[in-house]
């Protein structure tokens, strides 16, 4: 699809669904899970691939309950995003509790830097834009673009409406950087497949991949907590993402202090999705080997 049609027709499906009733845009959201199904059978085959060697107890029923329910989240996600775009700060506070948060506002308001852990889980877009009104912070978040560029361009527009500051991965070291020597507030996803020529492998639902370093290595060497939270969704699709902090009290910036800390928040994140598996993005190549 040409990037200024794709473009055109996000716009189209949020003006057509952002005044729905919250049910409906569940609802909605499901749909669209169902059809990205249909649209692509090798990412389709990959998510399958996912959930059966993470579960490899699991009956086939189980595995298919899961990679649908992981679609379906996918597209509500990708809805509410899009009725983000006119949403008042009021009705995005409204969507979702994040009991904790209150210590990060007292840590910015004392310019004291933080670091800030999430993953592709329920409503990752909410939380971050919800997570900086009730912190009154800006989040420095880091993101992987788009391929197409006029899609990905409109989409961080969304995401930056109350002032977070999206930076390219690949161009996000200065940045993040001077975000915490400045007591800022940075941000990550860090639940996808990293460079293995520059990031050790954690176990991951038992198997060994690659996983991101660099918020554990900015969390160490400026003596900055780390905070991990996760939007899940509830039964009348509000989210709750309780707000706590990853122990590193123990570690120093070392190669194997930044190795037990990256263990521990992959840990957490394991800990969430074995809870409630298809709020996760199964989609991804996650294990490449």
């Amino acid at each position: 699809m040409s990037e200024p049609l794709l473009t055109y027709g996000l716009r189209l499906l949020g003006l057509l669904t952002r005044e729905l009733p919250r049910g409906l845009q569940t609802s909605c959201g499901v749909g669209i899970g169902r059809v990205l199904t249909r649209l692509d059978s090798s990412r389709y085959a990959i998510t399958r691939d996912n959930v059966r060697k993470a579960f490899p107890e699991a009956q086939p029923n189980v595995v298919d309950e899961i990679v649908r329910s992981a679609y379906g989240n996918l597209g509500i996600t990708l809805i509410e995003l899009l009725a983000m775009s006119h949403a008042s700060k009021q009705d995005i506070l409204a969507r979702i509790a994040i009991p904790g948060i209150d210590v990060l506002e007292r840590r910015a308001a004392r310019g004291e830097p933080s670091v800030l852990m999430s993953g592709h889980y329920g409503n990752w877009e909410l939380l971050a834009l919800a997570g900086a009104l009730m912190a009154k912070v800006p989040f420095t978040i880091v993101v992987h673009p788009q391929h197409n560029a006029k899609a990905d361009k409109f989409l961080n527009a969304i995401r930056t409406r109350f002032g977070n500051i999206i930076v390219p991965m690949g161009q996000a070291a200065r940045p993040l950087v001077t975000a915490m020597q400045k007591g800022g507030t940075v941000a990550f996803l860090a639940d996808q497949y990293a460079d293995p020529l520059v990031n050790r492998p954690v176990v991951f639902f038992g198997r060994e991949t690659p996983t991101f370093e660099a918020p554990a290595a900015l969390a160490l060497r400026y003596k900055a907590p780390m905070f991990a939270a996760y939007a899940q969704r509830q039964s009348d699709g509000t989210y709750v993402a309780p707000f706590h902090e990853i122990p590193s009290a123990d570690l120093d910036a070392s190669a194997e202090g930044i190795a037990e800390l990256t263990r521990r928040h992959v840990l957490d994140l394991e800990d969430i999705i074995r809870a409630e598996p298809g709020q996760w993005s199964w989609q991804h190549r996650r294990w490449r080997t």
